[in-house]
């Protein structure tokens, strides 16, 4: 688990902070809550946080959101539903009763279902789009009754729904909720909370990096890996289509692999490819042309993280500007999205530049 001054450095990004606030704002006000997301960023973490939150955890919610999901769970239940994996979502739910259907207006459920025995603590439903239309409009019964007719035996009795319900929709299967049911989707919105990709979180990325070595080497019990400026900037120059999974699965090949205990640009480069596809490497040209080849796919990552911005990524290069220009034009690299910043004057380029210096490469997160 981390400490509060590790995790400073972890929600800088103005996307992060606003999920951040929309967990904050679900801890303190009952309700469903509704979390959207890429697959990799942490919606099944986010949940458990809430939980245990919601459930006496007085941990800031900051060392919560980057903790084991097994380390000092609260007494609450804490049930999830996978709801693309298991075959018969209906009676997961409801229990054995999953076909009787509504009793006086009423959806009825049975003691064996998720519904009830999740009471007194929280049911995530992980990936809610795959649920059936028709067992989702039954579960948008259920939240708006706020109760079920509980068929416990063959006695039928009136009973509160007592769960809270977390749900998580797959940003890249469903879209904005498409796949949801009006109605359900209204009722597990009380409060809403948005995970950005890691792609939207650069300003994060590289205290992330840091967390995750760490963390992997005291899981693995292995001394402590530093990783280099350069090392940092290639990383959060990568695409990580599959954000936090991606990123820790990278980190934890590269510790177990490492010869030193230093992670520097060439172990990165050996286990990924500058535009996020699989490491693939050619063995034609000379040494000369290999190089090359690197240089022009490292700058372009660079400038791509900073948007083009010459001035940004000229001090993460550890270059002056005016070189940096020389640089791109010499290799053939192509600005993408690239800002209207333009290209030196005659006039700025016979004059003296300050040096530029590189930053320095802190291994603490601030």
């Amino acid at each position: 688990m981390i400490n509060a001054t590790r995790s400073r450095g972890l929600f800088r990004s103005p996307g992060v902070r606003r999920a951040l606030a929309g967990v904050r704002t679900a801890i303190a006000e009952p309700g469903c809550v509704l979390i959207c997301g890429e697959p990799g960023t942490g919606r099944e973490t986010v949940a458990r946080a809430i939980h245990r939150a919601t459930n006496g955890d007085t941990t800031p919610i900051e060392e919560l959101l980057h903790s084991r999901a097994d380390v000092d769970e609260p007494a609450a239940p804490f049930f999830v539903a996978d709801c693309a994996a298991t075959r018969d979502i209906e009676h997961f739910l409801f229990g054995r009763c999953a076909a009787a259907g509504i009793h006086d207006s009423l959806e009825i459920s049975s003691t064996d279902g998720l519904l009830h025995r999740a009471r007194g603590g929280t049911l995530f439903l992980r990936g809610v789009q795959d649920i059936p239309g028709r067992i989702q409009n039954r579960l948008a019964r259920v939240l708006r009754d706020g109760e079920v007719w509980l068929d416990d035996g063959g006695a039928s009795r009136l009973v509160a729904v007592e769960a809270r319900i977390i749900a998580s929709v797959d940003l890249l299967q469903a879209g904005d909720g498409e796949l949801l049911e009006p109605e359900l989707k209204k009722r597990l919105a009380v409060h809403r909370i948005d995970l950005p990709p890691l792609r939207h979180r650069k300003e994060d990325l590289a205290g992330l990096v840091r967390l995750l070595v760490a963390d992997v080497c005291d899981a693995q019990q292995m001394p402590p890996t530093t990783v280099s400026s350069q090392a940092i900037s290639l990383l959060c120059a990568l695409p990580w289509r599959g954000n936090f999974t991606e990123l820790r699965g990278l980190l934890q090949t590269l510790v177990a692999d490492l010869p030193g205990r230093m992670i520097r640009v060439a172990d990165v480069l050996t286990h990924v490819r500058l535009d996020g596809g699989d490491v693939s490497f050619s063995t034609s040209g000379t040494l000369k042309e290999a190089r090359e080849r690197f240089e022009r796919d490292y700058v372009a990552a660079v400038l791509r993280q900073h948007h083009g911005r010459m001035a940004q990524a000229a001090r993460v290069l550890g270059m002056q500007r005016p070189n940096l220009y020389r640089k791109v034009r010499q290799l053939a690299v192509v600005r993408k999205g690239a800002s209207p910043e333009a290209a030196p004057s005659r006039t700025v380029r016979n004059t003296i530049s300050r040096p530029v210096n590189a930053d320095k490469d802190s291994m603490e997160i601030r």
